[in-house]
């Protein structure tokens, strides 16, 4: 396929922006499909961001005094050399003293700010209400806010801080500082982005050829959309979607569905054919960073996710799957070998910005190990 700038007309055209008389319709005003839309997805008006409460999000996110066994923080399961990801193929149960591995693997933070649900089921939310799960959760930190705040405020650093950002140390403050920072982990200046801004030369005719592809034959924009590059839809960007594609158990053969029951195993969520192993999803930025890839970490590498998807999910890999989104449902993408080279560079040369990658702090005011003893295995 020859290599060509998508005009943004295009691009409103490819998502199904309405046309008359064969002409293309214009993007709508105020939010389109080539910019990041901020103003769709406002931040919290009690939690409007501060160089004091971004430095105390930053610090409590290294500090593993958030932990009952004060050995992981969140920068355990999400590591900035690994665009804020794990390398593991599901979580590691760090908290349990039985080890073990958590379900789901560990997303990366990148964007969160323009996702409306959090956590590959979507049981959260926002940021703030994802802040505490993790430390209240037996298998991850296995604590207790109430032991947490006690333990923050016994550190006069943080009583300082705390009072500085948000007037006081409480359970509100504290899932508000750790939200103000993990809100702020974006990645909207990548080659992409200036490309479809109308700079021509931001990425490599390889990758603008995959780009064609991720927009065309490998129906990859039908599920996760620009400008996010998620499971965010425009112009209107108010909802983010779940999809049923298929993805096998890890390790098992021959090949069979997850047994997760995915956005139909959040409480308060009928299962139905839509829910039914439907998983967010998630975004596509920095995912040359962030193997293993799926909810379960069923594919090492990039390769592997385009063998999936050019094969098709469900009669492709053998096994059934009754609910398979309508997307997939069209079948294999019989992408050539040079096609999916291409597609492959777009995803890694194209999506790629750790221009706001976090950097740990020398020292955290607990005086405990920056990022966690089992971070540093």
């Amino acid at each position: 396929m020859s290599a060509h700038r998508f005009s943004p007309a295009f691009i409103a055209a490819a998502l199904g922006a309405s046309a008359a008389c064969g002409q293309v319709a214009p993007p709508p005003p105020g939010p389109n499909l080539y910019r990041i839309p901020f103003a769709a997805f406002p931040l919290p008006g009690d939690n409007q961001p501060s160089p004091q409460r971004l430095e105390l999000g930053r610090l409590l996110f290294f500090d593993p005094i958030l932990s009952a066994n004060h050995q992981v923080a969140c920068a355990t399961c999400h590591k900035p050399h690994l665009a804020m990801a794990d390398g593991l193929p599901v979580g590691a149960a760090l908290a349990d003293p039985a080890g073990g591995d958590l379900p789901r693997a560990s997303p990366t933070i990148f964007n969160i700010r323009f996702q409306h649900v959090l956590f590959w089921d979507g049981r959260a939310r926002s940021a703030e209400d994802l802040a505490l799960q993790p430390i209240q959760n037996p298998k991850e930190m296995g604590n207790t806010i109430e032991q947490a705040l006690q333990e923050l405020g016994a550190v006069p650093d943080y009583r300082q801080r705390f009072a500085q950002a948000y007037g006081g140390l409480d359970a509100s403050t504290l899932q508000r500082a750790i939200a103000c920072f993990i809100s702020s982990v974006t990645a909207n200046d990548a080659p992409a982005d200036r490309y479809l801004q109308g700079d021509s030369t931001a990425m490599s005719a390889e990758a603008v050829a995959g780009f064609n592809l991720y927009f065309g034959k490998a129906r990859c924009s039908r599920c996760h959309y620009v400008p996010i590059f998620a499971g965010t839809e425009g112009p209107s960007f108010t909802e983010t979607e779940f999809r049923v594609t298929g993805v096998p158990e890890r390790g098992v053969f021959p090949r069979r569905l997850t047994a997760d029951r995915g956005r139909a195993g959040v409480a308060g969520i009928e299962e139905d054919p839509s829910t039914l192993h439907a998983f967010k999803a998630p975004t596509l930025r920095n995912i040359t960073y962030t193997a293993p890839y799926m909810h379960n970490g069923a594919f090492s590498t990039l390769e592997e996710v385009v063998d999936f998807y050019d094969k098709g999910a469900g009669p492709g890999q053998g096994y059934a799957v009754p609910n398979l989104d309508p997307v997939m449902r069209q079948g294999p993408l019989f992408l050539s070998d040079a096609e999916k080279q291409s597609l492959l560079t777009f995803l890694r040369e194209g999506l790629t910005d750790l221009s706001t990658l976090p950097v740990a702090p020398n020292a955290v005011p607990s005086g405990l190990t920056v990022g966690g003893v089992a971070g540093k295995k």
